[in-house]
């Protein structure tokens, strides 16, 4: 294993570049975070094993804010965590502003798309390949390190290990807390990631050093938000057609992203299809009661009926078709056809 650089540490925790630390010794956990308003949140903790920042060289306390945007970050200073040395910062930043540097290898990036009746968030970081790969390099085991000269700062490398130490570098390289965690919190709830949905608004992602060929190198969250004032205003004309009925629906689709929902920069002065909404919900409704929500969801969204320029009259067209089925028939005749062929061999 090759010697540790903690004086670099903190700064690719920051700016998430490339890793000059053993991969098994240290662990990165960055957490960031989006308001409605669009302010930036982050903490940043980065902590490498006591036992290894004893023998190797560098200064963990050293100036970290290369890729960190002026002015947008605290340093909580070092901490001994259950045999780790930890180092805490913590970020924020306004509303169109960033936490990070333009030049920073890697960075959090966060959008925002206000809709008709949400407002669309997302979250994607690319992480640099280099970052993926531990710097491992070969143990030279000797009998004994050489002590530093009397007086003087000298250094300690790994390649001066003994077989003990060498022994106790192989249990760290196994440790389970090393490795890279990522979180993303977003207003409302969590639509799709290609990591683990923490909490309704929280996605996340944990990346182990020692894995030559990662998984992912983007990471991608979405989220969506109601916007009740515009829910309300078109619950409200459905009301005044009679359709009362179909408010908790309308709230169920939207969550769902099934309905259409344009992209609009004054959602209470956009112009209403209530009549519109009233078939799409309809189709929603009869799709769940006969084939359940998932596969609804597929059908509605394969067929285009949430797409923000759909055309009215493709809707009343679906209604009507639907109307002429019956699909209670149908999905039993598919099942019954299927259980034929599992159980028959067929």
């Amino acid at each position: 294993m090759a010697h540790t650089n903690t004086g670099r540490l903190l700064a690719v925790a920051a700016g998430l570049a490339a890793l000059s630390l053993a991969g098994g010794c240290i662990f990165i956990d960055a957490q960031f975070g989006l308001d409605p308003d669009g302010t930036q949140h982050g903490r940043i903790e980065a902590g490498v094993m006591q036992a290894v920042l004893q023998q190797g060289e560098g200064d963990f306390t050293a100036d970290v804010s290369e890729e960190l945007a002026p002015g947008r970050w605290q340093d909580l200073g070092e901490e001994l965590r259950d045999g780790w040395q930890v180092k805490t910062m913590v970020g924020e930043a306004p509303p169109g502003e960033a936490l990070f540097t333009d030049e920073a290898e890697a960075a959090p990036e966060f959008g925002m798309t206000g809709r008709l009746l949400s407002t669309e968030y997302t979250f994607s970081m690319e992480l640099p390949e280099e970052s993926m790969q531990p710097q491992v390099g070969p143990v030279e085991i000797q009998p004994e390190a050489e002590a530093p000269a009397e007086g003087g700062e000298g250094e300690v490398q790994f390649e001066g290990m003994d077989e003990a130490m060498s022994g106790m570098m192989a249990m760290m390289m196994s440790s389970g807390d090393a490795g890279l965690r990522f979180s993303a919190d977003l207003p409302g709830e969590i639509v799709s990631t290609n990591g683990e949905v923490a909490a309704p608004g929280r996605a996340a992602w944990a990346i182990d050093f020692m894995n030559p060929d990662p998984e992912l190198r983007v990471l991608e969250a979405e989220s969506r938000l109601l916007n009740w004032p515009s829910i309300g205003r078109l619950a409200g004309e459905m009301t005044a057609m009679g359709r009362w009925d179909l408010a908790p629906a309308l709230i169920a689709g939207v969550r769902r992203g099934v309905l259409p929902d344009p992209a609009t920069a004054d959602p209470m002065a956009a112009q209403l299809d209530a009549v519109m909404y009233v078939q799409v919900l309809e189709i929603m409704v009869a799709l769940d009661q006969a084939v359940g929500e998932q596969i609804a969801n597929q059908v509605m969204t394969t067929l285009g009926l949430n797409a923000d320029d759909i055309a009215p009259a493709f809707v009343e067209e679906v209604a009507l078709r639907l109307e002429g089925m019956d699909l209670a028939a149908e999905v039993d005749a598919k099942v019954i056809e299927q259980l034929l062929g599992t159980l028959g061999g067929r």
